[in-house]
């Protein structure tokens, strides 16, 4: 790892706790849906602990605490009501929304498997889940997309989890 990357990701580390989701994005209070989703994008590649597989046991979890931070401030402002509630909050002071006012992250509560309601999309969902887990990504997004098709692309929770995994990719320049 450069010493440029392990300066900024100890830099985050002291300031990452009193910084808002916007200081974290590194966008106005004003930006759009397309600057929030380009600028994670920008932060998943600084940030996500996949980009540097090389750090040592500190240094990851430091990453990783940055990174599941960077998440909750994209979760937040690409959710219009999150957002409102956010932007309240932040008038108010605070930098963090509750813990019970977010909703749960991908993959915490349910598995790809588990958001499917067709055997066929379950089929696919699974696979993906198996492509995930031994990093084949790619094959892992066309079984996913393959699961949001046998699902009638009505299914917000598995479009999301391919958001996700697009993220993933681009991330590590995949």
């Amino acid at each position: 790892m450069r010493q440029k990357d392990l300066d900024l990701i100890l830099a985050w580390d002291d300031v990452i706790d009193e910084s808002s989701y916007y200081e974290i994005l590194g966008i106005l209070e004003i930006a759009d849906d397309a600057a929030i989703k380009d600028a994670y994008r920008g932060f998943a590649r600084a940030f996500h602990p996949d980009v540097h597989p090389e750090v040592d046991g500190q240094v990851s979890r430091i990453l990783r605490r940055i990174f599941q931070r960077g998440v909750e401030a994209y979760r937040t402002l690409s959710n219009p009501k999150l957002r409102a509630d956010y932007d309240l909050a932040l008038a108010r002071g605070a930098v963090r929304l509750k813990d019970s006012v977010l909703p749960p992250q991908p993959g915490a509560a349910k598995s790809l498997e588990d958001l499917c309601n067709t055997m066929s999309a379950k089929l696919a969902a699974r696979k993906a889940d198996q492509l995930i887990s031994s990093g084949q990504l790619a094959d892992a997004k066309r079984e996913l997309m393959m699961a949001l098709h046998h699902e009638g692309s009505d299914n917000a929770e598995l479009a999301e989890r391919l958001d996700a995994l697009d993220l993933l990719m681009f991330a590590k320049g995949e």
